[in-house]
């Protein structure tokens, strides 16, 4: 190993973990960060007793995951998701509809017409196709089932994780299990019943305080403190390996490694590369990060009928309602509100309403969520607690083409070896990914 540190670009989760991971090998790091704070969109605060986050509002912790927080000293912090929150609702026609991943629970419900049913029983004996090139999330599931399933069942659920648009995106990055279970059992729900188990022994967590806490307590942690206000403007190659040129507190910089780790979204990380490859950086530029909403909504108790026992709902497109989904955080964790209230976090826009930003004022667009909202929940009495928040730039929508673009950061690093791109565009937007890839990551660096 050289002895300049490895110099990280950016002090999101995936760049604080990483340096937390070479701090515990004693290898030495620095932390670069054009904000003033670190976090990235790990975004915590109070607001009338209401406790909210504008980010990630629950992490599906691995048992790994969970031992980490405590290697961290977060045992105390942590908060586990009610029993509810196993219950999900979609909507259709106004009404909840109570979903399971299980496709035969689903046969079971009146969520889905008699053919739709008909075709997710059936697929077991529809062979596979060999498909060139990637599918999109619709094509391939329109193919497998039929297109009421990929309106009404993949179209919220993608919303709700990556506010994403299903005729965009890729099949292979966004849900890649279902195209291997196809070319391996050469059906879907075959594959869903013999591996229905992955996910068992997550537990859905947040924190006290907001996930914020768990950025804040890395950077806390790192020995090295993070340099803030000090934004990247161009990496050049240099005898000692790279040179890396940056603006810190309005005063020009310099710093020189053997290693760089650009964590950063992927348009800033175009910024950074491209005077190395102008055409990479092209392809990262590509990458949509569409603008979000987040609308935090807290009510009495009273408002509420009755109680929404489940984590939340989401809104299929079709339904042509103004927000995506919403989750019902006081229901989750009853700690998040004030006794005798219920707060939920509807988010609004992403790749299939971003042009509502464009639209509607913020203040009439607010209001007509209200409005859907409480038709759907029967609510009785309008809000106690309101508050917005925007994201000009949100979730990284991995899109059909996208494994262009690993390819050319594959090319990329091999022909700049000692820098390597780790933005969540590429390892993964949970946050459980990130930071197990933080770990494999690191362990590797001390392997060249």
């Amino acid at each position: 190993m050289s002895e300049q540190p490895v110099l990280i670009i950016g002090a999101g989760i995936a760049g604080l973990s990483i340096a937390y991971e070479l701090q515990k090998l004693q290898v030495p790091y620095l932390v670069l960060e054009a904000a003033d704070h670190s976090g990235g969109v790990m975004h915590s605060f109070r607001e009338n007793g209401f406790e909210l986050d504008a980010g990630a509002n629950t992490i599906a912790a691995t048992p790994e995951v969970l031992t980490f927080f405590r290697e961290l000293g977060l045992d105390g912090d942590i908060l586990e998701a009610s029993a509810a929150s196993k219950h999900r609702f979609l909507v259709r026609n106004n009404q909840l509809h109570g979903v399971s991943p299980h496709p035969f629970k689903i046969m079971a419900s009146d969520y889905l017409s008699r053919g739709s049913k008909w075709r997710l029983f059936t697929e077991r004996f529809r062979k596979a196709a060999p498909v060139e090139g990637e599918e999109s999330v619709t094509d391939f599931v329109s193919r497998r089932f039929n297109k009421e399933i990929a309106d009404y069942v993949f179209d919220p659920v993608l919303s709700g994780i990556y506010a994403g648009h299903p005729d965009r995106m890729s099949i292979g990055e966004v849900l890649p299990a279902l195209p291997r279970w196809e070319q391996e059992y050469g059906s879907v729900t075959k594959g869903l019943m013999k591996n229905k188990t992955a996910m068992g022994g997550r537990k859905i967590i947040s924190f006290k305080g907001g996930n914020q806490v768990l950025t804040n307590r890395l950077t806390q942690l790192l020995t090295t403190p993070v340099r803030f206000n000090c934004a990247i403007t161009a990496i050049s190659s240099s005898n000692n390996g790279y040179l890396v040129n940056a603006v810190e507190n309005g005063v020009s910089a310099s710093f020189t490694a053997a290693k760089v780790v650009i964590t950063t979204p992927a348009y800033r990380t175009a910024d950074i590369i491209s005077s190395l490859d102008t055409t990479t950086a092209a392809l990262l530029r590509e990458v949509p990060y569409p603008r979000m909403g987040v609308l935090h909504l807290g009510f009495d108790v009273a408002a509420l009928p009755q109680p929404l026992e489940g984590f939340g709902f989401l809104v299929p497109h079709a339904e042509n309602k103004h927000f995506l989904g919403a989750i019902c955080n006081s229901a989750i964790f009853p700690e998040k509100a004030p006794a005798g209230k219920i707060l939920f976090t509807v988010f609004l826009g992403g790749a299939r309403q971003e042009q509502l930003f464009d639209q509607l004022s913020p203040e009439v667009w607010q209001q007509q969520v209200i409005k859907e909202i409480t038709e759907i929940l029967h609510l009785t009495a309008p809000p106690v607690m309101q508050r917005f928040s925007t994201w000009p730039k949100a979730i990284p929508q991995l899109n059909v083409g996208h494994a262009k673009l690993r390819g050319a950061v594959d090319n990329f690093e091999k022909q700049y070896p000692g820098i390597s791109i780790q933005g969540n565009y590429m390892r993964g937007v949970a946050i459980p990914a990130l930071l197990q890839n933080a770990a494999t990551f690191a362990a590797s660096l001390t392997k060249n």
